[in-house]
């Protein structure tokens, strides 16, 4: 896919086809994330896969009953060790870089998840210390986001943006 058809094309799928997503495209998906650029290259990220029907459907309740996210085959969560920016960039990279980090990872895992043929969706509405629980994170590792992913059960609108003359600031001093 041309890469500004894949932005404009890509949008937020919130219902799942029932078939199963090939470990293989899971792990493009992934192999992609990881290739995102980090903070002093110190890489903060973590992924947890989900395919656990019990565990969907408690990280779905830990997100405020977003109950499209048991339905997705795939479940990623997406994580910030805060230990890794933590110990060269101190508070900054505990509370800031590593959430950047994951960020940027995770707008790569949408758009691989769009290039493979897949629908995705990134929830950050989530009990952070439910969801902690239930994966068994350790301390320094921050969930940020969730990510279901999965064949599209649906065909959303495509979302309208601002234009860019209300978004864009130039100088002029």
């Amino acid at each position: 896919m041309e890469f500004r058809s894949l932005l404009r094309d890509r949008h937020s799928v919130r219902s799942f086809r029932p078939d199963d997503v090939e470990q293989e495209k899971v792990l493009r998906i992934l192999q992609d994330a990881i290739r995102s650029p980090s903070a002093g290259n110190l890489q903060s990220w973590e992924f947890m896969l989900v395919r656990n029907a019990d565990v969907k459907k408690r990280l779905a309740e830990a997100a405020l009953d977003q109950d499209f996210i048991a339905e997705a085959p795939v479940v990623l969560v997406v994580c910030a060790d805060t230990g890794k920016s933590g110990w060269k960039y101190g508070d900054r990279g505990k509370n800031f870089y590593c959430l950047l980090d994951v960020s940027m990872a995770s707008m790569i895992i949408l758009l691989s998840a769009a290039e493979e043929g897949l629908g995705a969706c990134f929830v950050a509405a989530f009990d952070d210390r439910e969801v902690s629980e239930i994966l068994r994170l350790p301390e320094q590792v921050r969930p940020i986001g969730i990510i279901p992913i999965g064949y599209s059960g649906e065909m959303p609108e495509i979302t309208s943006r601002m234009p860019l003359d209300k978004v864009l600031h130039i100088e002029t001093w």
